[in-house]
């Protein structure tokens, strides 16, 4: 975000950057995972299909369509 004050984001930086590979992997999992639910979940909302966002959908409807 270009409101963000240059100082603010370099101590972010530092913060990140203290975390462990392992502490940051796990955050970058979950915001990710907290991303998509939030994505699919306006979706939905809207009306929208889901897309990719569903891949364990797909790849059942993928299935089921092929056993027919």
């Amino acid at each position: 975000m270009t409101d963000t004050p240059q100082h603010i984001k370099d101590l972010q930086l530092q913060l990140w950057l203290k975390k462990t590979p392992g502490e940051r992997l796990y955050q970058t999992i979950v915001d990710i995972e907290a991303m998509r639910d939030a994505l699919r979940d306006a979706k939905m909302k809207m009306g929208l299909p889901l897309g990719d966002l569903d891949p364990v959908g797909e790849y059942l409807r993928k299935k089921q369509e092929n056993e027919q």
